[in-house]
């Protein structure tokens, strides 16, 4: 069976199970969600639970736009923004340092396109954890409807519920305590090779 993901930004940790387990779809032809994870991301910040959305270009039709054709804003330096934020939350963690070079390559990088953008954060994650994501294109058509795992509801959400399977230490949870299913990067830059055994 294969499974149908909208691919969202640094996507939370409970998302990778289903991402690493093969037989992907990634859906860009459905209508684009706002205010949802397709465009956002949590961290762990000194301050707590930290929100980073990109923004998108608006657009002045009033029927939906397919995901595939919703553009990132780049009128602000919000990429400076976000690697900013990043940096200040994980520089202490074990694993940053490891990663840093590759994700400031990500946010000096431009792409046009949300969907393609989120697709390199997936892919960054997936080289380092040294897993290979297939992002061939396919063709629903060619597949039956008791074929295709849906998983598109788990992108059509402002923040993820889902429990992960099990915890790990955190930079602020002394101060914070345990937040639940942030971005998949709070557990690379914490448990770094590790990062697998918690998904």
């Amino acid at each position: 069976m294969v499974r149908l993901i909208k691919p969202t930004y640094f996507p939370p940790i409970s998302h990778w199970k289903h991402i690493l387990s093969g037989n992907i779809l990634w859906d860009i032809k459905s209508s684009y969600n706002k205010q949802t994870l397709t465009n956002r991301t949590y961290i762990d910040s000194p301050n707590g639970e930290l929100m980073l959305s990109v923004p998108i270009k608006h657009s002045g039709n009033v029927s939906p736009r397919a995901y595939s054709e919703v553009k990132i804003d780049y009128s602000f330096n919000w990429k400076k923004n976000h690697f900013k934020s990043i940096k200040i939350s994980y520089q202490s963690s074990p694993y940053f340092e490891f990663y840093e070079s590759d994700l400031l390559n990500l946010y000096q990088s431009n792409f046009e396109y949300l969907y393609k953008f989120n697709l390199a954060s997936i892919n960054l994650i997936s080289k380092w954890m040294d897993e290979t994501i297939d992002e061939k294109k396919i063709n629903l058509n060619d597949f039956n409807n008791d074929e295709i795992n849906d998983l598109t509801f788990l992108s059509k959400t402002k923040k993820t519920k889902n429990k992960i399977r099990k915890k790990y230490t955190q930079n602020f949870e002394v101060k914070n305590g345990f937040i639940n299913d942030l971005s998949v990067l709070d557990l690379i830059f914490n448990c770094g090779p590790n990062s697998k055994e918690y998904m």
